[in-house]
C-alpha cells in the first residue's frame, strides 16, 4: 500500500466549543460527496453536557471542507433533555440518507456519564433520522427500541452499514444503567433494518461473555457479502486487555463464526477488502507512545502482520496502565489520539481516519489516503 496524502477535516483549536474533536465517520453518496460526522464538544470528558453532533461536507473528495453543519437539535427522550454524542449516516438508496446517533440523558449534566460506583452509563439511546434530498432536510428523530434490552443505555459502536441482502445493521453494546448495582454481562449486538431504516429487530447478539468484553464492536460488508467484526477485548478477570479479536457471518449477519485472536494488541477500527482476496483492519497501540497501524490477513482473518505505520502520536503521555474496569475509562477519558477507521472510498483510495491532537481535550479530526 502507498501512502497518497494526509490532512485535517476539521480543526477547533480556534473554536473553543469545538475544541475536542472525537468519534470520527465517514459517508460517501453515490454522486462522491462525503458526510465526516464527529462529535465536538468544549472537553472530552467525562462530562457530556457540552457535546454536538456535526458534520463536515466536501464535494471534492477532501480538498476542501465546509464549515461543521449541526443537523440536529438534541432531541427530548422519554421526557429528558439530551445531547448528541456520536453521529453516522449511511445512503440506504441514491439519494435518500440515514443518520444514526446517540442521544444522552442531560437532566443531570454535572455527573459524570460512567458511573465508577456501579460501571453503569447514563441513559445513552439509539436515534435514527431519514433525508430524501442528500441531508437538505431530515425527518424528526426516532429512537430505535431494541426489543431484547428495553430501557438500558446502549452506546453505537461504529457506522451503519449495508448488508448484501440489503438490510441496514445498526452496531451498539449493551451497557448498565447508571444506579445499577447487580453484576452485568457486557453484550455486543447488531440490530436490523428492512425497510430502510423505519422499523427495528432480529436483533442478533454476537458476543455475550460474563468475563470478557468484547468493546468497540467495528462492523463492516465486504465485497463478497461476508460481514466482518472486529472487537477491542477486555479481560474482566485480569483487569487489562487482551489481544483484539475477530470474527465473521457469511449468512448477511445472522449468526457468526467462533471469535479468533487476531494477534494484534491494541483498540481496532473496522476490516476491509485488500488486493488479491486479502482484509485490511487499522488499530491503535497504546502500550508505550501510541502508535495506529494497518495490519494485512491473507487467512480470512485468522493471522494478521503489520503492512505500515499509519501515525505515530509524539509524547509519552498515553501508555495504558490498568487494574481494572475504571481504570479502563479513565484511560479511555485521558487518551488524545484514537478511534480510527476505515473507509474504501468509490476511486479505490482506502481512507484511514481517526481523532488527535496535542492534549486530551484539543483533538482535530484527521485523515490519511492510501493507494490499496
Amino acid at each position: 500500500m502507498k501512502r497518497i496524502k494526509s490532512g485535517i477535516v476539521y480543526s477547533g483549536k480556534d473554536n473553543p466549543a469545538l475544541s475536542s474533536c472525537a468519534f470520527p465517520g465517514l459517508c460517501q453518496l453515490n454522486d462522491g460527496t462525503i458526510f465526516a460526522s464527529f462529535k465536538g464538544a468544549e472537553t472530552k470528558g467525562p462530562y457530556n453536557k457540552t457535546d454536538h453532533g456535526v458534520t463536515c461536507i466536501s464535494k471534492d473528495m477532501g480538498e476542501s471542507w465546509s464549515e461543521p453543519i449541526e443537523f440536529f437539535k438534541p432531541p427530548v427522550v422519554d421526557g429528558k433533555p439530551t445531547t448528541i454524542r456520536l453521529l453516522y449516516f449511511v445512503e440506504h438508496s441514491p439519494d435518500n440518507l440515514v443518520a444514526v446517533f446517540n442521544a444522552v440523558d442531560a437532566t443531570m449534566e454535572d455527573l459524570v456519564y460512567y458511573n465508577e460506583e456501579t460501571e453503569g452509563l447514563k441513559d445513552t439511546y439509539i436515534m435514527v433520522a431519514h433525508s430524501g434530498d442528500k441531508g437538505k432536510t431530515w425527518t424528526k428523530p426516532e429512537r430505535i427500541q431494541v426489543e431484547s434490552f428495553r430501557d438500558i443505555p446502549l452506546p453505537l459502536t461504529g457506522s451503519p452499514c449495508i448488508t448484501a441482502d440489503g438490510r441496514i445493521a445498526v452496531q451498539f453494546e449493551v451497557n448498565k444503567p447508571y444506579y445499577e448495582t447487580e453484576y452485568w454481562t457486557h453484550h455486543s449486538v447488531i440490530v436490523y433494518s428492512e425497510d430502510g431504516g423505519y422499523t427495528w429487530g432480529n436483533e442478533v447478539i454476537v458476543t455475550d461473555d460474563p468475563m470478557i468484553y468484547y468493546w468497540d464492536q467495528r462492523l463492516n460488508v465486504l465485497n463478497d457479502g461476508t460481514m466482518a467484526d472486529i472487537f477491542w477485548t477486555f479481560d474482566r478477570n485480569k483487569g487489562d486487555y487482551i489481544n483484539i479479536h475477530y470474527c465473521s457471518s457469511k449468512d448477511n449477519g445472522r449468526s457468526f463464526s467462533s471469535l479468533c485472536d487476531t494477534g494484534l494488541s491494541g483498540q481496532p477500527g473496522n476490516v476491509v477488502d485488500g488486493k488479491n482476496g486479502s482484509l485490511v483492519t487499522v488499530y491503535i497501540n497504546r502500550d508505550s507512545l501510541p502508535v495506529i497501524k494497518l495490519a494485512q490477513s491473507t487467512d480470512g482473518g485468522k493471522t494478521w502482520t503489520d503492512v505500515d505505520t499509519v501515525y505515530e502520536y509524539e509524547k509519552e503521555i498515553q501508555g495504558k496502565s490498568n487494574a481494572g474496569m475504571n481504570d479502563a475509562w479513565a484511560q479511555m477519558a485521558l487518551f488524545s489520539v484514537g478511534h480510527p477507521y476505515l473507509k474504501v472510498m468509490s476511486d479505490g483510495s482506502l481512507w484511514v481516519y481517526f481523532y488527535s491532537g496535542p492534549s486530551t481535550h484539543r483533538t482535530d479530526f484527521h485523515y490519511v489516503i492510501y493507494e490499496l
